[in-house]
């Protein structure tokens, strides 16, 4: 019983870890990532959301939810989200 206890907690220590890098992007993280828009502020150097086949290339973080999309198919309603970025290059 006892060994049982033990190596259940030994697993549950070695999979935290691992399970919390799997949880998704914490914000803000300039080091990772590239930002274009956060809290309703354009980031510099840019001044508009992007267009086109650009797109694809930026997620879209919704706070609220704590959830990220990508932005490709976003026609309106930038200002839902808080943050517009991308993996920095």
């Amino acid at each position: 019983m006892r060994v049982a206890v033990i190596r259940a907690t030994l697993l549950i220590a070695a999979a935290g870890p691992l399970l919390g890098a799997c949880w998704g992007p914490e914000h803000p993280d300039r080091a990772r990532y590239e930002y274009m828009y956060m809290h309703g502020v354009f980031q510099p150097p840019y001044t508009a959301f992007p267009t086109g086949i650009e797109r694809g290339n930026w997620k879209c973080y919704d706070e609220k939810i704590s959830k990220e999309f990508d932005c490709t198919f976003v026609r309106g309603g930038w200002n839902q989200y808080h943050y517009v970025y991308r993996a920095r290059r």
